[in-house]
């Protein structure tokens, strides 16, 4: 019996700037209250530690993402310019929760793909 081959998982720029911009706004918080960035963290150390492996042996962990619920432009803007890779390379778009915060990537035959990440109350993706 074979051991399932494991995918590789590539962090995009878009994903590096949504947790930046996460750690940005708890950052902004700690006025009202010290420990508003303990959540922030917690997802950088699942994204270190934990995110990779798992997506890597269970692609498919996620749900088929909801992209099209109450969409902004940016988010419009940036599915339009990924359209043409999807159509090439048969990306799925999935969404997993970690925590209090979703994780959206993108899974293909050869790679898992980190998009971006939004808290769970936010309505859209970074």
């Amino acid at each position: 019996m074979s051991t399932p081959r494991r995918l590789p998982v590539v962090a995009t720029r878009r994903f590096e700037r949504a947790l930046d911009a996460l750690l940005d706004h708890y950052d902004g918080l700690r006025h009202l209250h010290p420990d508003a960035g303990s959540r922030a963290l917690r997802l950088i150390d699942l994204v270190e530690g934990e995110l990779a492996p798992l997506l890597a042996a269970q692609p498919d962990i996620g749900r088929p993402a909801q992209l099209s619920v109450n969409q902004g432009e940016t988010e419009k803007n940036w599915l339009n310019r990924l359209a043409p890779l999807t159509a090439r390379r048969r990306l799925q778009a999935r969404e997993w929760l970690l925590g209090d915060f979703w994780i959206l990537y993108y899974r293909s035959a050869s790679a898992v793909y980190l998009a971006s990440a939004r808290h769970e109350r936010e309505a859209e993706y970074r």
